[in-house]
């Protein structure tokens, strides 16, 4: 309603006839589900959400509603929107799930980005194999941990934490260009075995 393009109607089978309508709308950038179904049917994954959970103006028609919250005034000013052209059916409050994030007990959207995967389709094997030799604390988490390793084609190497080895990865920031070379990991070695993984945060 607010771009005027047509949007097609897609079976999925996450979507049920239990709960709700039966219908949701899909945006391939914003869920697990949504980006599985895009896959499927070839959808663009367009995310014009920034970091801090703000509009930007990545697509033209979400221009107007740019620097505001999604989970904020965002949403009310798209109600907003869709209102004055005749294009809101309805809009009541609605109880359903929804995700929070478990420390801060706030909503949260989720949002695509780059990250670092490894195939683990030539590593399966011996990944499993490997775990055998590792002594598990609780034995339980053997289990959890090979469900893991067989489920998964990939697996997400990078993560947005202060905590962890860090991936010796390094982005320039005006070009988009990675470093990670053979040479430029020997470095990152060298200087974690005279000054430990603190320096990572520490040097300049």
């Amino acid at each position: 309603p607010i771009s005027g393009r047509r949007v097609p109607l897609l079976l999925a089978e996450h979507v049920t006839a239990t709960s709700g309508s039966g219908l949701v709308h899909t945006a391939p950038a914003h869920g697990a589900e949504d980006y599985e179904v895009g896959l499927a049917h070839s959808l663009s994954s367009v995310c014009p959400v920034d970091a801090a959970g703000k509009f930007t103006a990545e697509l033209p028609e979400a221009a107007p509603f740019e620097g505001l919250e999604v989970l904020g005034d965002g949403q009310l000013r798209v109600l907003e929107s869709l209102s004055s052209r005749g294009a809101l059916l309805s809009c009541a409050p609605y109880a359903h799930r929804y995700p929070y994030d478990w420390r801060a007990k706030t909503p949260i959207i989720m949002r695509t980005t780059p990250q670092w995967f490894a195939d683990l389709s030539p590593l399966r094997a011996a990944a499993l194999d490997a775990l055998n030799d590792v002594a598990m604390i609780p034995a339980s988490g053997r289990v959890r941990l090979r469900a893991f390793v067989n489920s998964r084609t990939e697996w997400c190497l990078s993560r947005q934490r202060v905590w962890g080895v860090p991936l010796p990865a390094f982005h320039h920031v005006e070009t988009g260009e990675t470093l990670l070379t053979d040479e430029s990991v020997a470095h990152v070695q060298d200087i974690f075995a005279k000054k430990g993984s603190d320096a990572w945060w520490e040097l300049p």
